[in-house]
C-alpha cells in the first residue's frame, strides 16, 4: 500500500442552501479513472497542506453532555464498511443542518470517501465550496442558434484549485486531520467546521505556528526596537540556521539570539506567543513551507526599491552591507556581484 492513496468508495451529496433539504444521492460515485484522479490529486494535495491540523474527538458534542454523533458514526464506520452509505447521509444531514441556520457558510457538494493511505483507513470528508464561472450556452429559436454567455454559480473547484474545507479520520485510532475556514456565525467569526460539525478539539496548523512567531516578533520589535529592521532580519537568518540544521525552530534559540540578553523583552516575548496558543519549544516546519517562508528575505524602502537577499546574506558584508548614515538615512551596498539579469 505505502504512501499512495487508494480510493474504495465515495458518493457525492449536494448542499444547496438554496433548496430546504439536502439533495442525497441513492447510489456511489462510480471510481473510473476520471474521477479518481480528481479525488487523488485533491486527497494528496490536502494532506501536504501547511494549513492541515490535527484533532481529536472531544467525549460529547457540548458542555451538555449531548452524543458526538459524528465520532460514533466513525466508530461505526470503523466496524463495518457497509456502513459507509448510511454513514455518509447521517453526515451530511448534520452538515447541512448546521449550513441551514448560517446563511453565510458557503454552500457546497459534499463528498464522502474512504481510501487507504499509509497502510491506514480513513473517512475522506471533503466540502466542495462552489465557485463561480461563466460558460456558452446555446438557445435554439426559430432563426437557428444563438450562442450566449450565462454565469454558473455551482462550479466545483478543479485539480488545480484548492479545497477549503476538509476532514480526514483515520479509522484505526479516531484521529482527525482538518482544514477549515471562518465563517461569520452571530455576529462572530468562527471555526465551525471543528466546533460545530466535527466536535472537535484542534490543535494549531504548521501555517498558525508560523504566523505566530512571525505575528509576535513584529510586535515586540514596533514596541522595543521601533521597527528596527535588523531584528526582523536577525530573526529570519536564526530561523533559516535553525531548519538547515535540524528542520525545526527552537523557540528558545530564537529568543536569545534575536533579543540578546534582555530578559525583560525575552519573557513578554514568551508570555505573547503563549496568549497567541502556541506552547510548543519545537516547532517542526514541513520542507515546502520551511521554502516559501524563510528561503529569502524581502526588504522595501521608502523610495520603492525592492530587495530580495537570502537569510544567510545578512551580516554577510562581503555579499551585503547596510551603513547608517550620520543624517539618518540608510544606504545599502550590494557586492562581488559577477551578472544582472531583468526579470
Amino acid at each position: 500500500m505505502g504512501d499512495k492513496i487508494i480510493l474504495r468508495k465515495a458518493i457525492l451529496h449536494i448542499l444547496d442552501t438554496n433548496i430546504d433539504i439536502p439533495v442525497l444521492s441513492n447510489t456511489e460515485l462510480e471510481l473510473d479513472s476520471d474521477i479518481c484522479d480528481f479525488l487523488e490529486k485533491h486527497i494528496e494535495k490536502l494532506l501536504d497542506d501547511p494549513n492541515m491540523k490535527i484533532a481529536e474527538f472531544l467525549c460529547s458534542a457540548n458542555e451538555m453532555g449531548e452524543t458526538n454523533y459524528i465520532r460514533d458514526i466513525c466508530a461505526n464506520l470503523a466496524k463495518d464498511a457497509e456502513y459507509f452509505y448510511q454513514a455518509s447521509f447521517d453526515i451530511t444531514n448534520i452538515l447541512f443542518n448546521i449550513l441551514i441556520k448560517n446563511v453565510d457558510i458557503a454552500p457546497a457538494d459534499l463528498i464522502c470517501c474512504l481510501f487507504d493511505y499509509c497502510r491506514q483507513s480513513y473517512l475522506g470528508i471533503l466540502k466542495l465550496n462552489y465557485k463561480t464561472s461563466f460558460t456558452h450556452f446555446v438557445q435554439q429559436c426559430e432563426e437557428g442558434n444563438i450562442n450566449t454567455i450565462i454565469k454558473h454559480r455551482t462550479i466545483l473547484p478543479s485539480e488545480s484549485q484548492k479545497i477549503d474545507e476538509c476532514a480526514f479520520v483515520n479509522l484505526q485510532d479516531l484521529s482527525i486531520k482538518l482544514i477549515e475556514k471562518a465563517y461569520e456565525i452571530n455576529g462572530e467569526k468562527e471555526l465551525y467546521f471543528s466546533r460545530l460539525f466535527l466536535c472537535c478539539s484542534p490543535e494549531l496548523s504548521d501555517n498558525e505556528k508560523l504566523k505566530i512567531i512571525d505575528k509576535v516578533t513584529k510586535k515586540i520589535n514596533k514596541k522595543f526596537f521601533d521597527e528596527d529592521f535588523d531584528k526582523v532580519a536577525k530573526l529570519k537568518k536564526v530561523v533559516s540556521e535553525n531548519l538547515e540544521e535540524s528542520n525545526s525552530i527552537q523557540v528558545d534559540t530564537i529568543i536569545e539570539k534575536v533579543f540578546d540578553n534582555n530578559i525583560e523583552i525575552q519573557n513578554e516575548y514568551v508570555s505573547e506567543i503563549q496568549k497567541e496558543g502556541l506552547l510548543e519549544k519545537s516547532i517542526s516546519v514541513p520542507e515546502k513551507l520551511a521554502e516559501k517562508k524563510f528561503k529569502t528575505h524581502k526588504i522595501k524602502t521608502d523610495t520603492g526599491i525592492e530587495i530580495s537577499f537570502p537569510p544567510s546574506y545578512y551580516s554577510d558584508n562581503e555579499k551585503i552591507e547596510f551603513i547608517n548614515n550620520p543624517d539618518g538615512t540608510i544606504s545599502i551596498i550590494i557586492k562581488n556581484i559577477g551578472k544582472i539579469v531583468n526579470r
